[in-house]
């Protein structure tokens, strides 16, 4: 998977390309700054493949940046995105991957990713990989080096419920698997049970010569998160880095939603798994109130919309969400949108518990 950063200090040009990257039918992670000592920042504790940076910033210029990134990743390839024609020469001076004119293209971006399919090759094209999804479902596939898409079979529903275990919980005692899948099966049964699971788990994602590895360590059962992909590490990773500093990860944000697709293992009655779903889902809510706070402070009061819609999506009678919406629609000007809002949720309240809305949320309109 192709790991890029887009660093802009114009949004709209920084949206239009991560646009036209998303569009691509090919595996890879974007992240877009508007600020080049974020994408400083993010470089030191992230690996970068490739770095589409504008040259013209305030502050840190795209060349000033690109010394700064090939200092840390020597191997990054740099391509340079600019309004003007004048520093072209210069940019290939620097021995960069490519020189882009604004506006991008989708076929003018084609020609960058060929010669970075080239460069890039020894290390993308190499290993094939194993790539899982979680979120809304769960979908095993092989991203193989020709860069086609296979399912991954697994051989019966108990094979998918072990593998489900291991890829959520990295780690985990033998005692617990047969509790949680054999559960009142007398000890022989359920460690032959255990064994041959286990076994016909590794002949399927070992397919291809994937090589992802799961390893036996006494009684604890590991699989090395480091050899495939998973939607779920790379949420729970993005939660870590916005917390840290919510203000310097603003980028994040969308990366972040555009993971979380629904439930985890939405459809799989797994019953160890409830809980951790739940837990997943408040911590993406609380994610979509950090963010609609941001939004507020900057004066973004239709993104900020956004997000209470989405948390209302999650749990539709959160009366606080509710009354957030009524004030940034009164903000707005939108008296008419704060009336309709208290009404659906005068309505929710009413048939679903029986009660009225708090009195002050009622206030806000007066």
């Amino acid at each position: 998977m192709l790991r890029i950063i887009v660093v802009d200090d114009e949004e709209l040009a920084a949206m239009r390309l991560m646009r036209i990257l998303s569009e691509r039918n090919e595996p890879s992670e974007a992240v877009m700054f508007l600020d080049p000592l974020e994408a400083y920042e993010y470089a030191k504790a992230h690996p970068v493949d490739v770095a589409f940076l504008d040259i013209s910033m305030p502050d840190v210029n795209g060349m000033q940046l690109s010394k700064l990134l090939t200092d840390i990743q020597e191997k990054i390839k740099i391509v340079f995105v600019t309004g003007y024609d004048a520093y072209a020469v210069r940019a290939f001076e620097l021995n960069v991957l490519d020189y882009i004119m604004k506006p991008i293209t989708a076929e003018r971006l084609d020609v960058t990713m060929k010669r970075l399919g080239t460069s890039h090759s020894e290390s993308a094209a190499v290993k094939p990989s194993l790539e899982i999804f979680l979120f809304n479902g769960m979908t095993v596939s092989l991203r193989t080096a020709a860069d086609t898409r296979e399912a991954v079979k697994l051989r019966s529903p108990k094979t998918e419920e072990l593998f489900a275990l291991l890829v959520c919980k990295r780690s985990v005692h033998r005692e617990e698997i047969v509790d949680t899948l054999w559960d009142g099966l007398v000890p022989d049964k359920a460690w032959k049970n255990l064994n041959s699971t286990l076994y016909y788990v590794r002949k399927a994602i070992n397919a291809a010569e994937q090589r992802c590895e799961i390893s036996v360590t006494g009684n604890e059962i590991r699989i090395d998160s480091d050899t495939l992909y998973c939607d779920l590490y790379e949420f729970e990773r993005i939660l870590k880095e916005i917390r840290r500093d919510p203000e310097r990860h603003t980028p994040l944000f969308k990366r972040a939603e555009s993971l979380y697709t629904g439930p985890l293992l939405r459809g799989k009655a797994y019953e160890w798994a409830g809980e951790y779903a739940l837990s997943l889902e408040r911590q993406y809510t609380e994610l979509l109130e950090i963010q609609a706070r941001h939004y507020r402070q900057r004066g973004q009061l239709l993104q900020a919309l956004n997000c209470y819609e989405e948390i209302l999506k999650l749990d539709a009678i959160r009366e606080d969400v509710h009354g957030e919406m009524i004030l940034v629609f009164l903000e707005l000007g939108r008296k008419n949108d704060a009336l309709r809002q208290y009404r659906q949720l005068e309505t929710m309240l009413r048939a679903e518990l029986g009660m009225e809305p708090d009195a002050k949320i009622k206030e806000l309109l007066q």
